[in-house]
């Protein structure tokens, strides 16, 4: 039986977005309604959140977890530029007061990929200009909430999101390209910056942190230099690029030149590392080739079901920052719940293993409290504990849901 610190905390994680329904000021709510997503679906629904948060509080009580990570809706908040919606601010404040009465560690995501329709008009992160209006944006979070809460993420896989939005082009805003990729990465350095010291003014103990995807990067054929170079390469950019430059102080390449900014060093007090599986490259021209792995069997995803990679990850990170771990999402999608448990307890060895050789961790969220909207794959990826039912919005739990729940009870004693 593996055995975790007493204090450790164990939790489970959502984004409001893909719970909520009827974000219906934001760029993805527009996005999806241009029929970009799976089958066509939309977060109008998504699992009903917002009417049911009473529901939500229920199943994390169930679960006998004693933090739950979620995320405000900018786009809610401020649906149109200069127009606060203090009745959305009270429920997120009421929110997280029940599940401090509860005995529930609210963690605060401040901005989970989702932007206000009118600031992504306005060329959203991309234009360094607009950054003052996340800022005011954080201040009015604070001020009406920050007394309930002591972890903050500020933003939710920059890396994810630059690749997707502007790289990849497969998430709004559907660019293709390697500079504005990079150079929204590094806008968002001072995004974090400033949401970091807008918090600190008001509460110099806040715990803040980013949450960024990690991956292991392998190369395809073991031997073959070029796979090398190019597996170090993106292990280097995608995992750490961003992070090396808020430790320094200065943008380090491709997001920058190296120049410093001073202004940037070293705000963060935790790191939140979300881990799902490994991946593999393969040296190319005129771009290198990346691949999901063949030794184990794929996921729902499509990417390998390898939990273990958790160990990899945790201790290189570890090892290059020196600051204090959270695991701020890691889980399957698996509709049959036949897997959920083992991905589970396999990265939790994983990440005991590191914690044996050093690495400092002090909490694990499971990915997903519910099933709920992922992103451009809709409503056909089923990463919750829980089952939601899209007709009557029931949370129906999955036998992990018990399974976990036991762990954590046992772990403890």
């Amino acid at each position: 039986m593996l055995s975790f610190p007493d204090g450790f905390i164990w939790g489970v994680a959502t984004a409001g977005h893909q719970i909520e329904g009827s974000n219906v000021f934001s760029d993805w709510y527009t996005w999806e309604h241009q029929g970009k997503v799976k089958n066509g679906d939309t977060s109008d629904i998504a699992c009903g959140s917002w009417e049911n948060l009473d529901r939500d509080l229920e199943a994390v009580k169930a679960l006998g977890v004693k933090a739950y990570r979620f995320s405000v809706e900018w786009a809610r908040i401020e649906p149109k530029i200069n127009r606060f919606d203090d009745s959305v601010l009270e429920r997120y404040r009421d929110f997280s007061k029940a599940l401090t009465e509860n005995g529930i560690q609210p963690i605060l995501t401040l901005n989970h990929f989702v932007l206000p329709q009118w600031f992504s008009e306005m060329g959203g992160w991309e234009n360094k200009e607009n950054l003052r209006y996340f800022r005011r944006f954080v201040s009015r979070i604070v001020e009406s909430m920050g007394e309930f809460i002591h972890y903050w993420v500020t933003v939710n896989e920059p890396n994810v999101y630059a690749v997707m939005g502007y790289l990849t082009g497969e998430w709004p805003p559907e660019v293709k390209d390697m500079g504005r990729a990079m150079k929204v990465l590094a806008n968002l350095l001072y995004v974090h910056s400033e949401a970091y010291d807008e918090i600190k003014e008001s509460n110099p103990t806040a715990m803040i942190g980013v949450a960024v995807n990690m991956m292991p990067f392998f190369p395809l054929r073991k031997f073959h230099p070029g796979d090398r170079l190019v597996a170090n390469y993106l292990d280097r950019v995608y995992n750490y690029s961003y992070l090396d430059s808020l430790m320094k102080g200065s943008i380090v390449k491709p997001l920058g030149e190296g120049e410093a900014v001073p202004e940037i060093e070293s705000k963060l007090d935790f790191l939140g590392i979300n881990y799902y599986t490994r991946i593999f490259a393969k040296y190319s021209k005129p771009l290198p080739e990346i691949a999901a792995g063949n030794e184990f069997e794929k996921t729902e995803m499509g990417y390998e079901f390898f939990p273990q990679g958790i160990e990899e990850v945790v201790l290189k990170a570890y090892k290059r920052y020196r600051l204090p771990i959270m695991i701020t999402e890691s889980g399957i999608a698996d509709k049959s719940d036949a897997r959920r448990w083992e991905y589970i307890e396999k990265a939790l060895s994983g990440l005991r293993n590191a914690m044996d050789k050093g690495a400092r961790v002090f909490g694990y969220l499971y990915w997903s409290l519910m099933d709920n909207f992922e992103w451009k794959e809709g409503y056909s990826m089923k990463f919750g504990l829980y089952e939601t039912v899209q007709e009557s919005l029931e949370l129906r739990p999955r036998e992990s849901v018990a399974k976990f729940r036991d762990f954590i009870r046992d772990s403890l004693k």
